[in-house]
């Protein structure tokens, strides 16, 4: 190695140590940009699974990783739909099967993960002129409990790319509300499933 590096100094860790916690956010509040909600895939990146992925292999690896949410790609890697844990543990893969006359081994990611098209969208450059209370009242009136946000793809001119995303669920956390597409607890039946832990 070059003379112009030095060793660093070392010692020994003596004793049991405390792991420091995570720098806390600033308290958020509905007149903030919305854009300091955003899940920045610049800053991290999503946890994402192939949509060719059988419902059963997506459980398992989805329990592990003790992830609630995946993106889903295709071949190419590029975002084609939402996945939840809820989506592969509830009736919805089960209803799949029955529907097109199939075995649940057979029903993939693909054909119950939600698209694109069903969640709200917005580009990245309009997220400084919304606040934090407008995308609040977007979750409010729309059935749905993610915000997709999009940039320009330099690569691909006149395309646009997944460039984050602004759940629900921390936006309840970060701002201590609870927003009402949150429950979607819509009849008694909803609410007992609910309660008892049991999902759609």
């Amino acid at each position: 190695m070059s003379a112009n590096y030095q060793p660093l100094p070392t010692s020994e860790v003596l004793g049991k140590q405390r792991i420091v916690d995570p720098d806390l956010h600033p308290e958020l509040t509905p007149e903030d940009p919305a854009i300091k909600i955003m899940r920045d895939f610049r800053e991290t990146p999503p946890s994402t699974i192939r949509g060719d992925v059988s419902v059963s292999e997506a459980r398992v690896v989805m329990k592990l990783a003790d992830v609630p949410l995946k993106l889903v790609v295709n071949g190419s890697g590029e975002f084609v739909g939402i996945i939840s844990l809820k989506d592969v543990l509830g009736k919805k893969a089960l209803a799949t099967a029955h529907a097109k006359g199939t075995s649940l081994d057979e029903v993939q990611v693909k054909d119950i993960m939600e698209r694109p098209n069903q969640f709200p969208s917005i580009h990245v450059r309009h997220l400084a002129n919304v606040r934090i209370g407008d995308v609040v009242e977007t979750f409010n009136q729309a059935q749905t409990d993610h915000f997709l946000v999009f940039e320009d793809d330099e690569n691909q001119p006149g395309r646009t790319r997944l460039r984050g995303l602004i759940s629900s669920g921390l936006i309840a956390r970060r701002l201590h509300i609870a927003l009402e597409s949150n429950a979607r607890a819509r009849t008694f039946s909803d609410i007992v499933h609910a309660v008892h832990g049991h999902f759609e």
